[in-house]
């Protein structure tokens, strides 16, 4: 049962905050360039830095699809994930309105007809973010670390994804940048329930420990 014990409530705070900064650079690189290079960097950096604040608070989950993908792979509770997700979406809640409010301006909703390509290269790109943080969880990997891996996956999955999406690949960035779309949705659950489960099926240290039994 998932106690609300003051480490527990740091998570779900740590999960509103660092989904809220990831969501507000999102926006900013959004608005000003439409560059993916430059998106993809920047948001390796936040997500950088987000990872080394709060790896050791949250394990730094900062996206639905992420928390999906652990939960089906047993990693993690039902109430405990679906507390994440709610932290993740009230986060991109708060970094759009606060960006409107700075800005004052309202931010235009993005309406995006479902698209199999989309879709495709939503999925393709949350299994590869996806997949990154299911190593460093795996391998147990130190917040410095941890921050590396995340981070460049981050980096090459909105980099994949770009090439026919917004390369959003995680609701709540959806949510935040008002694209809250099936595709936006739908794509990234679907990826990241590949990306972990397949890293941990094939690459975790129950599996290799099987393949080497085997030899």
């Amino acid at each position: 049962m998932f106690n609300f014990s003051v480490p527990k409530v740091a998570a779900l705070v740590a999960e509103f905050l660092g989904t809220a900064l990831l969501v507000t650079v999102a926006l900013v690189m959004s608005e000003t360039t439409g560059v993916s290079y430059f998106i993809a960097t920047s948001l390796a950096l936040a997500l950088g830095v987000i990872t080394l604040l709060f790896w050791q608070v949250s394990g730094a989950h900062v996206n639905p699809a992420i928390t999906f993908g652990m939960w089906t792979a047993r990693k993690m509770g039902t109430l405990r994930a679906a507390s994440y997700i709610v932290a993740q979406l009230l986060g991109a809640l708060g970094a759009w309105q606060l960006y409107e409010y700075l800005t004052d301006k309202t931010l235009p909703a993005k309406t995006v007809a479902f698209s199999t390509p989309v879709l495709v290269a939503e999925i393709i790109g949350t299994a590869v973010l996806a997949m990154g943080f299911a190593a460093a969880v795996t391998r147990k990997l130190e917040a410095g670390q941890a921050a590396a891996v995340y981070g460049l996956a981050i980096f090459s999955a909105t980099l994949v994804a770009a090439i026919a999406s917004a390369a959003y690949i995680n609701p709540a960035v959806a949510l935040g940048l008002r694209s809250w779309s099936s595709v936006y949705v739908l794509g990234p659950l679907v990826g990241g329930l590949i990306g972990v489960n397949l890293y941990v099926w094939l690459f975790g240290p129950d599996a290799l420990k099987k393949f080497g039994k085997k030899k």
